[in-house]
């Protein structure tokens, strides 16, 4: 199966951006060639520059204050196995402790790091990182990968405890999720009614159909069209009845 997010409000859409970026970062980070630690810089630059005017932080700890009192309301409820919800509840007072502890705002230290901005800088530029026009730039990327590494985790390590709690949040939102099992006639759906509370939507498809979603939704109104892949039909609506499952996330 094939998963499409549709995050419903702004904090979502940053969320899953933001995940996205770290898991390609982590993934460059730890391989061994200058390349991928090249490409990791680069995926450290977009998380900069697409959390520069957004307080990170202080949304992210409101919105897990708010998934803890849910789980709180939980406790002691016979319909609610305790042990997993105990176990969630330590997790998530963890991750908002730890956060908690992080100074400054989020991405702050490498903003103010002069030599990641001068080749943040350079890499605006297509082809400014070539070694003749950054040779500070090509020597630190001919130290030995160990070193690389480790001083990119060094670069990291202040953002690691936010990154850590919005895995939690992601986890807990996406672990809400309610499914139906649905069928878009020609290609097409439509619900009238998505939810106020919901707050991301997923659609899965089997990894046989040619096709994607194209979503449109808000909480009083939901479109999905399933538009074809093939050479000369990209963008075409399917003709075909499309099963899919979607799963709604309000957490």
């Amino acid at each position: 199966m094939i998963t499409y997010d549709y995050p419903l409000n702004a904090q979502i859409r940053m969320l899953l951006k933001l995940t996205s970026l770290f898991d390609r970062l982590y993934f460059f980070v730890n391989q061994e060639s200058s390349f991928n630690h090249h490409a990791a810089l680069m995926t450290l630059f977009e998380i900069l520059d697409i959390t520069v005017r957004d307080d990170i932080k202080s949304d992210l700890l409101m919105a897990l204050e708010r998934q803890r009192q849910v789980l709180l309301s939980l406790r002691n409820n016979p319909k609610v196995e305790q042990e997993p919800l105990e176990k969630t509840l330590a997790e998530l007072e963890l991750a908002v402790f730890n956060c908690q502890q992080t100074k400054g705002k989020f991405g702050e230290h490498l903003r103010n790091h002069e030599w990641l901005m001068s080749v943040k800088q350079r890499a605006s530029i297509p082809g400014g990182l070539c070694d003749f026009d950054a040779p500070p730039y090509h020597y630190w990327l001919t130290q030995q990968p160990e070193d690389r590494r480790l001083e990119i985790l060094s670069w990291l390590e202040p953002m690691e405890s936010t990154w850590r709690a919005m895995q939690v949040q992601l986890s807990l939102l996406k672990g809400s999720g309610k499914e139906q099992d649905l069928l878009a006639v020609k290609g097409a759906f439509q619900q009238a009614r998505v939810g106020a509370e919901a707050k991301l939507l997923r659609v899965q498809l089997d990894e046989s159909l040619v096709c994607t979603p194209e979503i449109s939704a808000n909480k009083y109104m939901l479109n999905i069209r399933f538009l074809q892949l093939g050479i000369n039909t990209r963008g075409n609506v399917c003709n075909a009845d499309i099963p899919f499952k979607l799963i709604t996330c309000s957490f």
